[in-house]
């Protein structure tokens, strides 16, 4: 999800957005760049950037219909920043988000139409669509000292939890291991309850923290092996973080998008999923990962954010 948001921050950096009139600040605004944009919301109080200062906002990509596409306040994960470009660099090739953004202050909201027809391609799902809105609200803004300690803090936490997570690896590779000489000897069969998709599962132990919502991010740490041979094709122990991903958006094989529906934060749980709900007859591309495999994942549902 944040990795799709940058891509469409990226991608407006080669055009000069459009936008109607709406109601706002003096009405349309148009920056030196020629990049045109209107305020939601206003306020002439707030803080507004210098050059080299780090601008944190929030940002709700939609389509002209209103679909909307990302909302960072609920996609999880740190807050979208950029640095405050001063006058001398920019120019017309500026993107609209980095051109009007440094013109708005904290509390304020505006609005960008960027036409898609400039893209280099269309997003997912907007092959039909001409425009794409980005509804933008600057949170904070903070100096370069500020913006260093804050990234430093982060990469100390991030390292201590994957410090954290490997330091769980043995034991969780131990169990899922177990798990499958259980299945394959037919041990669990009093345990495993079937989804009407023909998706397996047993629950091993019950969280208390929130169920995950198809829409919301989760954040799960898991061990993928086939059940053929026990073989693992892929776990994310070992690296030290967890897979995160916005819950139904098909964004993950089928079986996970409604495997991990059924849990909530704390749980551990085995999924046994059939290849219909999983890569299919295809199998993946680099062949870790044979046509028609079922396969076992051990999940660890940690977070909805």
């Amino acid at each position: 999800m944040r990795n799709l948001l940058f891509t469409l921050l990226a991608a407006v950096t080669l055009l000069a957005a459009g936008c109607n009139a709406e109601a706002g600040k003096d009405g349309m605004q148009t920056t030196e760049a020629g990049n045109r944009y209107t305020y939601l919301t206003t306020n002439d109080e707030g803080q507004l950037a210098e050059p080299g200062e780090f601008i944190y906002f929030n940002a709700i990509l939609k389509t002209e219909g209103d679909s909307v596409l990302i909302d960072t306040k609920t996609a999880g994960g740190p807050p979208p920043v950029i640095q405050a470009l001063s006058d001398s660099i920019v120019t017309a090739d500026t993107g609209p988000v980095e051109d009007v953004l440094r013109k708005v202050r904290v509390g304020e909201r505006v609005l960008i139409r960027a036409n898609l027809e400039n893209f280099p391609r269309k997003p997912p799902g907007m092959e039909n669509d001409s425009v794409l809105l980005y509804d933008l609200e600057v949170t904070e803004i903070i100096d370069q000292d500020e913006f260093n300690a804050r990234q430093e803090e982060a990469a100390q936490e991030a390292q201590a939890k994957a410090e954290e997570v490997r330091g769980r690896m043995d034991e969780r590779m131990t169990f899922s291991q177990q798990v499958y000489e259980d299945y394959q000897a037919g041990k669990l069969d009093g345990e495993i309850q079937t989804t009407p998709s023909g998706l397996r599962y047993i629950i091993h132990e019950e969280g208390s923290g929130a169920e995950a919502e198809p829409g919301k991010t989760v954040s799960v740490q898991y061990i993928g092996r086939l059940t053929s041979n026990g073989e693992i094709f892929d776990q994310s122990f070992e690296r030290g973080s967890s897979i995160q991903f916005p819950l139904g958006a098909q964004r993950v094989i089928a079986g996970w998008d409604e495997g991990i529906d059924l849990l909530q934060v704390g749980d551990r749980a085995t999924f046994i999923i059939p290849a219909a709900l999983g890569y299919g007859e295809g199998g993946t591309p680099d062949g870790s990962i044979p046509p028609g495999s079922e396969l076992m994942f051990y999940v660890e549902l940690e977070e909805v954010l």
